[in-house]
């Protein structure tokens, strides 16, 4: 599975589906609820680390892209490399905007009762990096509208320009940790000493320290190496607790 993560790590899938529209996806979840197969729904896996045991399961590839989505009043998601559907499930936000801000109406397929249900925001339950969607793995997003509004192109080109300026180019899961009240999780990882320290492959970034990065043939235990560093290293020097921010596919 690591060519579909941006992380690029991860063992393989014991079955993989690349679900083209919903009548794919729908398809595949009615197989894997037949089967009894454990099932994931892959986007673009950029908030990812996958096992390097890989997944026992079926793995759903599906999603359309967030880029789509910038000119239509989501200036924020400029350079964010995921999909529509996986930043709604996150309530995916930056620079002050999120997507509980934009979202009009979300169409789900609940893989329990098998039925298509649609929330209204009100009803999405978002919060910091959370919804009813993500407390809810049956619930699987199939569309989503959003309240459309002309982007600021000036907008844009700053938020693209901050990104390649601070944030590093090599592969990574984006942000691993959660900010906490009133500090962010680069200060305090930095703080702690923690920059640039590396495990195999992985590295603590030395331009942001809340991005772990890939620097060539990084193991997931690598990072999660790294992950269980910073947060003994946080914990132990201002006694906070990280919460991570990526989710972990397979077996650890």
């Amino acid at each position: 599975l690591a060519e579909y993560t941006t992380f690029k790590i991860g063992g393989p899938a014991k079955y993989f589906c690349l679900a083209k529209n919903q009548k794919d996806l729908m398809g595949a979840i009615f197989f894997a609820k037949k089967t009894k197969l454990p099932f994931f729904i892959l986007g673009n896996g950029s908030n990812l680390l996958v096992s390097d045991k890989g997944y026992e399961g079926l793995v759903i590839k599906t999603g359309r892209p967030l880029s789509l989505y910038i000119s239509k009043g989501l200036e924020w998601a400029a350079g964010i490399p995921g999909t529509i559907e996986g930043a709604v499930r996150g309530n995916a936000g930056a620079f002050g905007g999120e997507m509980k801000d934009s979202v009009k109406e979300v169409e789900t397929f609940d893989a329990k009762s098998q039925k298509v249900k649609i929330f209204k925001n009100k009803d999405c339950q978002f919060s910091y990096r959370g919804s009813i969607f993500k407390k809810n793995p049956n619930l699987i997003i199939l569309s989503v509208k959003i309240k459309s509004k002309k982007s600021d192109p000036q907008k844009i080109k700053e938020y693209l320009k901050y990104r390649n300026i601070h944030h590093p180019k090599q592969p990574s899961a984006g942000s691993i940790f959660k900010n906490p009240e009133k500090i962010r999780a680069k200060d305090l990882i930095e703080e702690a000493g923690l920059k640039g320290r590396t495990i195999g492959g992985a590295q603590i970034s030395e331009q942001h320290a809340n991005f772990i990065i890939n620097l060539g043939g990084a193991k997931a235990k690598d990072v999660l190496g790294l992950i269980d560093l910073a947060k003994k290293e946080v914990k132990n020097k201002f006694g906070i607790k990280l919460e991570e921010e990526i989710k972990l596919l397979g077996k650890f």
